[in-house]
C-alpha cells in the first residue's frame, strides 16, 4: 500500500543533513544487535513531536479501553496507556517525521532497499506510576516469524525498529533494556519458554540511557525489555518500524499502516 501524505507548514522540520552509517555501525548492528545515533533530532523537533504525544495522551485518556479512534489504535485501560498503535493516523505530521532522510537513511543501508514498508508508527508512553512494563521479547514474534504473516526475505531479519527518546532515558524511568550478541541467536519464542533465563543471561542486559533527539536501531532478533517507571517525570519514545518489501504479509491497525516510503536526499 502506498499513501501519498499531504504535509502541512504547521510542523517545520529543519533539514539537517542525513549521516550515513559506517561500516563498523552496520555491523554492530548485525551483531551486538542495537546501535544508537545520538542528536539526530533538536529540541525544537523533539517539542513538536511532544505537542503530538500529549494531545494524542489527552484523547487516550477519554476513551476507557482499546479502540480504533481517528485513524490510531489506542490500547489503552481506564487511565493506563500501554501503547498508540499507528500514531500518524490520528497525528499526520509524525508520518512526516518517521520518513524523515535522518531516519530512513540508516534504515536504507541495514535493509539495502531504497522503498521500505511502514509497518509500526506507534508511541509507549510510561507515565509515572503507570506500572508499563515490557517482558523480554524480540520484535520477530510481533512481525509473525515462523507464521504465514512473515518472510524473512534477507535472511537477517528484513526489518529494522527505530526507537527516539521524547523524554531524557534515565535508569529510573523505564529505559529499554538489551540483551548484547543475542541478535545471534536467531528466533528463541520466548514467549514460549518456560524460564527465559535459561536461554540468555539477563544478567549481561545494557539499559540504553538516551537524551531526546536520541534513535536507537535495532535489529529483530536483538532481546529487549524494559521495567515500569519509577521516576516522577514521562518516558515517552516514538518507535517506527521498516520491513524489506514483501517480507509482511499482515494488517496492521490504523489509517494508512503498511504504506510504502521511499528514501529521498534531495
Amino acid at each position: 500500500m502506498q499513501i501519498n501524505i499531504s504535509h502541512s507548514n504547521e510542523f517545520a522540520i529543519r533539514k539537517k543533513k542525513p549521516i550515513s552509517l559506517t561500516v563498523k555501525e552496520i555491523e554492530d548492528f548485525y551483531t551486538i544487535g542495537y546501535i544508537v545515533l545520538r542528536n539526530l533530532f533538536e529540541p525544537s523537533e523533539v517539542d513538536l513531536i511532544s505537542q503530538c504525544f500529549d494531545r494524542l495522551q489527552k484523547t487516550a485518556q477519554t476513551l476507557g479501553s482499546t479502540q480504533i479512534y481517528n485513524g490510531s489504535q489506542f490500547v489503552v485501560e481506564n487511565q493506563r496507556i500501554d501503547r498508540i498503535v499507528w500514531m500518524g493516523g490520528a497525528e499526520p505530521e509524525l508520518l512526516k517525521i518517521s520518513e524523515e532522510a535522518r531516519i530512513l537513511l540508516p534504515v536504507s543501508q541495514l535493509l539495502k532497499v531504497n522503498s521500505m514498508e511502514q509497518l509500526i508508527c506507534q508511541g509507549h508512553y510510561k507515565l509515572p506510576g503507570d506500572q508499563v512494563k515490557f517482558d523480554w521479547h524480540q520484535d520477530c514474534q510481533h512481525r509473525g516469524l515462523g507464521t504465514a504473516d512473515w518472510i524473512d526475505i534477507d535472511g537477517r531479519g528484513s526489518y529494522v525498529q527505530t526507537l527516539m527518546a521524547i523524554d531524557e532515558v534515565t535508569v529510573h524511568n523505564g529505559p529499554v533494556s538489551f540483551i548484547p550478541y543475542s541478535v545471534q541467536k536467531g528466533y528463541l519464542a520466548l514467549d514460549q519458554a518456560a524460564q527465559v533465563s535459561e536461554l540468555f543471561d539477563i544478567e549481561s542486559a545494557v539499559p540504553l540511557l538516551m537524551q531526546p533527539g536520541d534513535i536507537a536501531f535495532f535489529s529483530p532478533y536483538a532481546i529487549h525489555g524494559s521495567e515500569e517507571n519509577r521516576s516522577t517525570g514521562s518516558r515517552r519514545v516514538f518507535i517506527n518500524g521498516f520491513a524489506t518489501p514483501g517480507a509482511n504479509q499482515k494488517v496492521y491497525p490504523g489509517n494508512g499502516a503498511g504504506r510504502t516510503v521511499r528514501l529521498s536526499l534531495d
